[in-house]
């Protein structure tokens, strides 16, 4: 005797014909793979966070001491880290656990809500502008 599918095994056995069945676990399953797809989209963006008080933590924990003022970094200092910052739970991972000279900001130093905050004020700085685009070189 064949062994039955996993399908055939959750249908009941006479209440409901299989194509029946087999329509209503499709549509289950791309309900749930939807739903799925939904509460994985834009984990990169971070906690909502206040640009504001990022902006002043940044400036107070001394953030811009190594990347600039605008998280611009430089080689000597601190790598860059705005505009387009790295997605918020590796920003956080680095925050927390750098890999070099860093010092490590753990959530006594630092909170997770700072974090946010201060994630969120690097997501508010512009991209560059394309030098070629400046208007102080048209003249």
């Amino acid at each position: 005797m064949p062994q039955k599918s996993m399908l055939q095994k959750s249908m009941p056995q006479k209440s409901m014909p299989q194509k029946s069945w087999q329509k209503a676990w499709t549509a289950m399953l791309a309900a749930a793979g939807l739903l799925c797809a939904a509460s994985t989209h834009g984990q990169g963006a971070g906690p909502p966070g206040d640009a504001a008080n990022g902006k002043r933590l940044y400036m107070a924990v001394g953030c811009y001491q190594c990347h600039g003022t605008v998280g611009q970094g430089s080689r000597p200092t601190g790598p860059h880290i705005a505009p387009d910052p790295v997605p918020y739970e590796a920003f956080a991972g680095m925050v927390r656990h750098p890999r070099n000279v860093m010092p490590p900001y753990t959530t006594v130093v630092l909170p997770d809500r700072d974090l946010g905050d201060i994630y969120a004020y690097l997501l508010t700085i512009p991209p560059l502008i394309d030098p070629k685009a400046a208007p102080i070189l048209d003249h």
